[in-house]
């Protein structure tokens, strides 16, 4: 399947929906990673305790619901995926310090 976010590919992408594509990337031997919902006009962006992570009303820390950009946005040439990609960078490195806080345990 054709990546809908161009920077997104170091993972997985799937289409549960007709109206939904979802992005799953988990590094090799991380148990935390990161998951992309795209759903009609909106975006979900969670870090996630395994594929089959789910939250139900996570902090802000874990998951962000994304909405296209307002009026004064687009006017100062903000886009929806620029909104996704910078939410996606904060939830890697939620992920990350997870996986670290993990491997202290061990």
């Amino acid at each position: 399947m054709r990546p809908l976010l161009k920077e997104l590919t170091q993972g997985t992408w799937s289409r549960p929906t007709d109206k939904s594509a979802v992005y799953l990337e988990i590094a090799p031997g991380d148990q935390w990673g990161i998951r992309v919902t795209l759903i009609d006009d909106y975006a979900k962006v969670e870090a996630v305790d395994g594929p089959k992570g789910v939250w139900y009303k996570a902090p802000e820390r874990y998951s962000s619901t994304l909405h296209p950009p307002g009026f004064l946005e687009r006017m100062a040439g903000g886009t929806l995926e620029e909104k996704i990609m910078a939410e996606v960078e904060k939830k890697r490195l939620v992920a990350r310090e997870e996986n670290a806080r993990l491997a202290e345990k061990s």
